[in-house]
């Protein structure tokens, strides 16, 4: 069984000094809020019914990721590699099998590290735009198009705020690595850009011979990302667009 953990902690400026590490970052301070996901591997006790006490984990996160991203964070170490050592020492200062860790330094990103592949590390991005499209096969009658797609058959289109997600796996070996930055300027390049505030049946050559579904959408955006991000370094594991809240499509699946 596993138990996973969000552990928050902040990173506080020191004059002279690499910054500290607290529990949050004080309202009349700067700091950087960040969260590490911890999770554990194992058998409940029979009688708490516990694999740990998430005390412990708080505990023992703390002790061993603050020093080690307030170190990576003065150095500028690539994030990863902080927490592959992180992931190694935790688990040996918990006595337990710890297969996934993630931060989280903003809404927007998440850095991952797994047990079963330690040498790399998961980056993922997550961006907004807005686009305009039409549901509608000009193979079908109009009585099958609007049975089939309802409202999102208008013949004036309709509007969607979506969310594009983006997970690169990187190699920790090549240091500096693949960075978030160069990763969050070809998906704007090479994506979101292309995308943003167009009408996706006329301004966008890719999409104008297809029916711009969610799925095809994240489909075309896997495309235009694979070939970019792989010379930069990097992997494209998959991506996901939200069209709505409720919503989504995952590419390959």
């Amino acid at each position: 069984m596993r138990l996973t953990r969000t552990v928050r902690l902040a990173l506080v400026p020191a004059r002279g000094a690499p910054p500290q590490v607290a529990p949050w970052a004080s309202a009349d301070a700067w700091g950087a809020s960040l969260e590490l996901e911890v999770t554990v591997e194992g058998n409940p006790d029979p009688v708490t019914g516990y694999i740990i006490g998430i005390d412990a984990i708080d505990a023992q996160a703390r002790a061993v990721a603050g020093p080690e991203l307030a170190s990576g964070f003065s150095q500028a170490r690539h994030p990863g590699a902080c927490l592959a050592h992180i992931r190694g020492a935790l688990a040996q200062a918990l006595a337990l099998p710890v297969p996934l860790i993630s931060l989280r330094p903003h809404p927007f990103a998440e850095i991952r590290v797994e047990e079963s592949m330690s040498d790399f590390a998961t980056l993922v991005h997550r961006f907004d735009f807005a686009s305009s499209h039409r549901l509608h096969c000009p193979t079908l009658d109009d009585a099958s198009n609007r049975r089939i797609f309802g409202k999102c058959n208008n013949p004036a289109g309709h509007g969607h705020n979506y969310r594009l997600e983006t997970e690169v796996r990187v190699p920790l070996a090549d240091t500096p690595g693949l960075r978030g930055s160069e990763v969050e300027r070809i998906v704007r390049e090479h994506a979101v850009d292309r995308l943003d505030h167009r009408n996706l049946n006329t301004d966008v050559t890719d999409l104008r011979d297809i029916n711009p579904s969610v799925e095809r959408i994240a489909e075309v955006c896997h495309r235009w990302l694979a070939d970019p991000l792989r010379a930069a370094g990097g992997e494209l594991v998959r991506v996901r667009l939200w069209e709505t809240e409720k919503t989504s499509a995952i590419y390959p699946g």
